[in-house]
């Protein structure tokens, strides 16, 4: 706990160093202030010595880290189950259990216009594979040999078009993903898109097919929808979507106990997680 309190306060200040020394600097103004106006009236020594300056510089840089700190972490129950929903900060591969990565309905493996390197897909495949689109493939053929599909004419990556929502169970450093059809991909330029009704329906289609492989493991879900899917909502607003949907499925039958949604730390001045979780409390 005490970690992550100071890998978050560290990372908030490494952002806003200036914002930072500004909030340092108001406060010791503050104090300045309150300290002439007390010595004016009771002239007491203490506040004219070098103790009391040192203790309001003390103060002052307090106050700032306090202002500036954010959670890493919190959890949300799901009301009337054993059920939880853990929002946090942090490395999506660090994390126990098991982990949904999102791709387009083709599946692709192909670096370039089919996946980006940089998207979560893109680093799945090389973390988890090697760089090897080959191994991820394989499982991939495998795993998905019983679903239809529909052939389309398309200019680079794989022509196979699944259902969005298909899921397929995959295996890599002795752990278990789930990779499923988030996003439509353009033919012609490979471009991936979805939207809100999009999203629900691929995590109706995650929440389904992970139940019956949790066995006990939390499931490690990234903040879907942000990346090259193109929904373009705030970060905020997607991880409502995400804990509507899980809680919804929830009640029709449990998928897991611990659904965990794990933003990456580029969100941490978009994401208030004291305000979320209180947003949640009170529904």
């Amino acid at each position: 706990m005490i970690f992550d309190f100071m890998k978050t306060l560290w990372r908030t200040i490494h952002r806003h160093p200036l914002l930072f020394l500004w909030q340092c600097f108001a406060a010791f103004s503050v104090l300045w202030t309150i300290t002439e106006v007390a010595f004016h009236f009771s002239e007491w020594a203490l506040l004219k010595g070098k103790k009391w300056v040192s203790i309001m510089c003390i103060a002052s840089v307090v106050y700032a880290f306090i202002s500036r700190w954010q959670v890493a972490k919190i959890v949300i129950s799901v009301k009337q189950s054993n059920v939880s929903i853990e929002v946090a900060f942090g490395d999506i591969f660090e994390c126990d259990g098991i982990t949904a990565i999102p791709v387009s309905e083709y599946f692709d493996s192909e670096f370039g216009l089919p996946v980006s390197p940089n998207s979560l897909h893109g680093i799945f495949i090389n973390k988890c594979f090697g760089g090897h689109p080959q191994a991820f493939d394989a499982q991939v053929s495998t795993e998905l040999a019983g679903v239809h599909t529909t052939q389309v004419a398309k200019v680079k990556g794989k022509t196979a078009r699944y259902p969005i929502g298909t899921t397929a169970v995959l295996g890599a450093n002795g752990k278990s993903y789930f990779v499923f059809a988030l996003t439509h991909a353009d033919p012609q330029t490979c471009k991936a898109s979805a939207d809100v009704p999009l999203m629900f329906e691929a995590l109706s289609g995650l929440w389904k097919n992970a139940r019956t492989h949790m066995n006990g493991n939390a499931l490690n879900l990234p903040l879907v929808g942000s990346g090259p899917s193109g929904v373009g909502l705030p970060s905020i607003d997607l991880i409502n979507i995400l804990i509507l949907s899980f809680i919804d499925e929830t009640k029709r039958q449990i998928i897991t106990q611990r659904l965990r949604i794990v933003l990456t730390w580029d969100r941490l001045d978009e994401v208030d997680l004291r305000q979320l979780k209180k947003s949640w409390e009170e529904k």
